[in-house]
């Protein structure tokens, strides 16, 4: 008993060091301005200011390496004008400290608090909420992957009727942007546009689109575009070809997810329907024997 009480108080004791902390922290990191970025989600913004904090200490420490590294996967995942690489960085610890606290709560309201527990949260605490962006991250850059597989098709076949049309492949392009489908896709090109209208060489912008969102389909077309233009080839004809490559690669897709249907049905037939019918049908027999005078 006496040693609970101390545990409890040594963890109320770091609980306000954390805080009072916490707060001396807040008071020094410089204010956020978020006027050229994406508004946060309503879970981020609850704890923005800590991950401010974070990012204020730990963002000056980080290597250039992992701030490249960081900053590819933000750009594959769309959400480079959400975060920056420092700001994942201190997100990663603050998602860390969150988790470790739910954890403890959970189980100081079961009455389970203990060093035993304690550890136990702390060991799987820290190393889910540290991993919990990167998950994140992946799921949004399949979501994105996605959508933009379903586009490409469509925007293909805007720029290569632009093109046929008289068009060069910069007019092309707006065109696609103004009458194509919005999403991830459509903001990429408005991206390359900017570049273009910046000065960026075609080429230069085309590879920075592919580095961007790193697709093996946006990088097949990007090459082809780069090639057409170096050979002088037909960019009508390549463009064509490349709306019918990614058309039947989209159409096989569809296809291969299709057959995997069932495979990925078995899990959930066997965990929950089955054992339910054999129930029913155990239920039955049951009834059966007993009029029968077998039970």
């Amino acid at each position: 008993m006496i040693q609970l009480s101390l545990l409890a108080l040594c963890i109320v004791a770091a609980m306000v060091m954390v805080i009072v902390g916490t707060r001396g922290l807040l008071n020094q990191v410089p204010q956020d301005e978020r006027d050229y970025q994406d508004p946060l989600p309503f879970g981020l913004k609850m704890i923005w200011p800590l991950v401010t904090a974070a990012t204020f200490v730990i963002g000056p420490r980080m290597k250039s390496s992992d701030l490249e590294k960081a900053h590819r996967n933000l750009q594959a995942a769309g959400q480079d004008y959400l975060v920056t690489p420092e700001e994942l960085a201190g997100l990663r610890v603050v998602a860390a400290g969150v988790m470790v606290g739910f954890f403890l709560l959970v189980v100081m309201l079961l009455k389970q608090l203990n060093p035993a527990t304690f550890a136990f949260c702390l060991v799987f605490g820290l190393p889910l909420g540290w991993l919990y962006p990167s998950l994140w991250l992946g799921e949004r850059r399949k979501t994105r992957q996605k959508h933009v597989i379903r586009d490409l098709p469509i925007f293909l076949d805007f720029i290569t009727m632009s093109v046929e049309a008289g068009l060069n492949i910069t007019g092309a392009i707006e065109q696609a942007v103004m009458k194509g489908p919005p999403g991830p896709l459509s903001q990429e090109f408005s991206r390359m546009l900017r570049d273009l209208r910046a000065g960026l060489p075609r080429s230069e912008a085309l590879k920075r689109l592919a580095d961007r969102m790193d697709i093996a389909q946006i990088s097949s077309f990007t090459s082809a575009l780069i090639q057409a233009d170096r050979v002088g080839a037909s960019l009508g004809e390549t463009l064509r070809a490349q709306s019918m490559q990614r058309r039947e690669e989209r159409f096989l897709r569809a296809e291969k997810l299709a057959l995997e249907a069932p495979v990925k049905m078995m899990a959930p037939l066997i965990m929950f329907f089955f054992p339910l019918i054999f129930i029913v049908l155990a239920y039955f027999i049951y009834l059966k024997m007993v009029e029968d005078g077998l039970l």
